[in-house]
């Protein structure tokens, strides 16, 4: 495994540990300013109000998009005061379902879906929690979606980072390593006593033709 990376006072602000609630508000933050008026965002099955509603039907650990290493969090002096264990990442599976009482109004809360979701794009840091700003969350369209009767639905695909919070409980540095070589099968050798250095007492420079 990799050395662990240094990062300069990271995950210590915001909310570690989150991820679905802060998901959620980033997704209001950017379909809520798109939607005509007198429509909303919600979260939850498909209600009878106009706007849409926001269903997580699952989730599913991204194994390949996860951290395998923990992260050294350091003071100004560059000092290890924590440590954080790997970031892991999710698939949250949506399920956006459209309530319109017209056409018009159904096409353009489905042009707001279509206007956010972009795999190209990452979700504005500004939108996200200070112990998320500092990752990529990125939404995509999800062919595979459960058909609602008399509804149009669209599934949508939040790759998102739950960062753990960061364990402040550490050794300290060990002061001193001891290495031994020894035979198969046999004890490695008693390390010796640990003695003060000894300083100079005097020196002499003798000269001869």
């Amino acid at each position: 495994m990799a050395a662990p990376s240094r990062l300069a006072g990271a995950g210590v602000r915001g909310h570690a540990g989150r991820v679905i609630g802060e998901v959620n508000r980033a997704l209001r933050a950017l379909l809520a300013p798109l939607l005509p008026p007198g429509c909303t965002v919600r979260f939850g099955p498909p209600s009878h109000e106009p706007g849409l509603d926001l269903f997580l039907a699952g989730v599913r650990e991204d194994e390949a998009g996860s951290g395998t290493d923990w992260t050294d969090i350091r003071d100004a002096d560059g000092r290890v005061t924590a440590r954080r264990p790997p970031i892991r990442r999710f698939d949250l599976r949506y399920h956006v379902a459209v309530t319109a009482k017209d056409e018009d109004t159904e096409a353009l809360l489905l042009d707001a879906v279509l206007t956010v979701v972009d795999p190209k794009q990452r979700v504005d840091p500004a939108l996200l929690d200070d112990g998320l700003a500092g990752q990529p969350v990125v939404l995509r369209l999800d062919p595979a979606v459960v058909a609602y009767p008399d509804r149009t639905v669209l599934g949508v695909v939040v790759n998102a980072p739950l960062v753990p919070a960061p364990v402040r409980e550490i050794a300290p540095p060990a002061d001193r390593i001891s290495l031994g070589v020894a035979a198969p099968g046999r004890p490695l050798p008693a390390p010796a006593p640990r003695r003060a250095p000894k300083g100079w007492s005097g020196s002499r420079i003798v000269e001869e033709d």
